[in-house]
């Protein structure tokens, strides 16, 4: 687990504007829309890092990372990723969870939840 955290740590560091990592295979996610899970919500830090790549080893096996510019703070997420048809179903589960946006990685564009 150590090890892990250590690899998505190095990986947020080298991908300072942003990423979408499966875990499992360590390969950027490119495609589709990411929802984070609201249980990971606030996540920054080292130590936050392993709570967000435990919940994402018990769901879907993916952990986002993204600079907040407003903070200067490296955020980190569990998150889902919806197939680009599924735009409905990705806003349902947003709110649901809470989301403010949720961000379609093929045409890198950020949809704001209403």
């Amino acid at each position: 687990m150590e090890n892990l955290i250590d690899r998505v740590w190095e990986y947020s560091k080298n991908n300072p504007e942003g990423f979408t990592l499966n875990i499992e295979t360590l390969k950027a996610v490119k495609f589709g829309i990411v929802v984070a899970y609201n249980d990971t919500q606030n996540s920054f830090g080292k130590e936050a890092l392993k709570q967000v790549i435990n919940h994402a080893l018990k769901h879907n096996k993916i952990v986002g990372g993204w600079l907040n510019e407003d903070n200067k703070m490296y955020y980190f997420d569990s998150i889902r990723v919806f197939k680009n048809s599924e735009l409905q179903l990705a806003i349902e589960f947003a709110k649901q969870n809470k989301q403010l946006a949720i961000f379609d990685l093929t045409n890198l564009i950020e949809i704001k939840i209403k």
